[in-house]
């Protein structure tokens, strides 16, 4: 079974800005809220090369945040115009991919916990003939 980090079909929220889309979603095992940006002509292609921004990590593109490291998002947003064949020698395009991500930090802080997809295949009621005690539980099948 393939695994995936990212799930764009599932998400809390989709913009798109010309030739960007930016989702609101949940990245990797833990699902923690996240931002992915990704061209949207590339959207569903194997040479989609998303950008991501995790929960943990936007402190990093708060532009009024001290610590913030401008010049390493400003080399991962170069990478990611390259990579996806876009205009990543003009400052514009790189402005714009960091505007995107500028706008919407606060939506990425108020992403909920991702709804699990499981659903219940059976019940279990144990009964301890000792003591009588009797513990329930649902048999979940995540889809």
């Amino acid at each position: 079974m393939i695994r995936y980090a990212i799930d764009l079909t599932r998400y809390h929220f989709q913009k798109r800005q010309g030739e960007l889309a930016l989702y609101g979603t949940w990245y990797g095992d833990k699902a923690r809220p996240c931002l992915v940006v990704v061209p949207t002509n590339h959207i569903g292609h194997d040479r989609c090369r998303p950008l991501v921004i995790t929960i943990d990590d936007a402190w990093q593109w708060n532009p009024d945040d001290t610590d913030a490291m401008p010049e390493t998002n400003a080399a991962m947003v170069q990478q990611f115009l390259d990579v996806n064949g876009m205009d990543f020698g003009n400052m514009r395009s790189a402005m714009r991919v960091v505007s995107l991500i500028h706008d919407h930090l606060g939506d990425l802080i108020s992403i909920p916990p991702k709804a699990s997809l499981a659903r219940v295949v059976a019940d279990v009621l144990q009964v301890d003939h000792d003591t009588g005690k009797e513990t329930h539980a649902e048999i979940i099948d995540r889809v």
